[in-house]
């Protein structure tokens, strides 16, 4: 199961959800009809979405008043990972890459991913070993092989990095 978003208010009188997203394509997520799960369990059906300031508003046909809507705050919503489209061959998706074992050109274990950053120009995934950390930009300049098999992905190391 793939972690979408998380409940955490209601809006109006109605049942509606307002959720915060941790998708990049809600509007496909959370499309009319589309079966999505409270924590991993109970399933739910789209009724109508929208989007304000970042934050999506769901109301869910089983769901019809605030009492039942409030029920629900701070429920994680996920959707099935047979739902997600397919992707080309050097795309990944973010829960593929968080736990992965990072690796330097001399076979050295330098970390784990455990965060993803979004910066605009390109992704920035936070690497981990101990109590450090550090930022490593995932582009083909410094990332030269991902291995979702074996959950590793093999860096060319610059000076000053970690």
């Amino acid at each position: 199961m793939i972690n979408v978003g998380k409940i955490i208010n209601t809006r109006g009188l109605k049942g509606e959800c307002k959720v915060y997203l941790y998708t990049d394509d809600p509007m496909h997520r959370f499309e009319k009809g589309r079966i999505l799960y409270l924590d991993e369990k109970q399933p739910v059906t789209v009724e109508n979405f929208s989007m304000s300031k970042g934050l999506g508003f769901v109301r869910f046909k089983e769901i019809s008043t605030v009492e039942q809507a409030d029920a629900l705050r701070g429920k994680v919503l996920y959707i099935d990972e047979m739902d997600l489209p397919e992707k080309d061959e050097d795309e990944f998706y973010y829960h593929e890459l968080v736990g992965c074992k990072v690796l330097n050109q001399d076979g050295e274990d330098t970390g784990t991913v455990t965060d993803i950053l979004e910066t605009g120009a390109h992704l920035v995934l936070r690497v981990s070993k101990d109590d450090q950390s550090y930022l490593l930009p995932f582009v083909k300049a410094h990332v030269t092989d991902v291995n979702l098999e074996n959950k590793t992905i093999t860096i060319e190391e610059m000076e000053g990095l970690r």
